[in-house]
C-alpha cells in the first residue's frame, strides 16, 4: 500500500490523496487550493487521472471538491463515491467554484451532468465493497450537512488481517445545535 498526499500537504486548502492499494487507485478529495496552498499538476501526479478507478469526497466544500470538474477534464472517468447528501450539495458547489472558470455555461451544464452520471450516494454505516474486495464504510464527521469520514479496509494474503485506513476529510465539534456529533472511527 502505498498513500500520497497531492494536496493539503503542510497546509489546508487543496485536499487530495492517492491510495494505492490491490492494484487500485483511490483519490480522497480532489480541492481547489486557495491562497498561497501550492497546487500538483495532474501531470505531476504518481498515477494520470484516467488511471484513478475511485473519488472518495468528505464533504461539498470546493477546498475538498473544486478541481473535480478539472480532474475529469484530464481524464479520470471512475465513480465518484460519497454520501446522499454531499451528492446532492456537489451540483450548486461545483457551479459555484466553475464560475470563477473560463467555462461557458454550457459546458458548466455539461459538466454537471457528467458528473452527475460519474457519483453515487452512499448510506451512512453501511459496509460496500469495491473491486479486489477493498471495503469502504462511511461515518458522520459532523462538519456540515453529508460530511463524512471513510475507513477502509484492504484485504491481505489469506489468513491475515485486512489493513484499515481511516481518513477525515474535516470533523466538526461535539455538542453543537444542529448538527449531529461526529462519529469516533472503530
Amino acid at each position: 500500500m502505498k498513500i500520497t498526499h497531492i494536496g493539503a500537504k503542510n497546509c489546508v486548502t487543496g485536499s487530495c490523496h492517492l491510495i494505492q492499494a490491490a492494484a487500485v487507485n483511490l483519490l480522497v478529495d480532489c480541492g481547489i487550493a486557495q491562497g498561497h496552498d501550492p497546487v500538483l499538476p495532474f501531470d505531476q501526479w504518481p498515477v494520470p487521472p484516467a488511471a484513478v478507478d475511485y473519488l472518495f469526497l468528505t464533504h461539498a466544500h470546493i477546498d475538498h471538491t473544486g478541481r473535480v470538474p478539472d480532474l475529469i477534464d484530464a481524464g479520470f472517468a471512475g465513480e465518484i463515491l460519497c454520501t446522499h447528501a454531499t451528492k446532492a450539495l456537489l451540483s450548486p458547489m461545483l457551479r459555484d467554484a466553475m464560475s470563477f472558470s473560463d467555462r461557458s455555461d454550457t459546458a458548466v451544464r455539461a459538466m454537471e451532468a457528467r458528473i452527475d452520471d460519474l457519483s453515487w450516494g452512499f448510506e451512512l454505516y453501511d459496509v460496500f465493497t469495491l473491486k479486489n474486495n477493498i471495503t469502504f464504510t462511511l461515518k458522520n464527521a459532523g462538519h456540515i450537512l453529508g460530511s463524512c469520514f471513510i475507513q477502509f479496509s484492504f484485504p491481505g494474503a489469506p489468513g491475515s488481517t485486512p489493513t484499515r485506513v481511516t481518513f477525515s476529510g474535516d470533523l466538526g465539534c461535539r455538542h453543537t445545535p444542529i448538527l449531529p456529533d461526529p462519529d469516533l472511527p472503530d
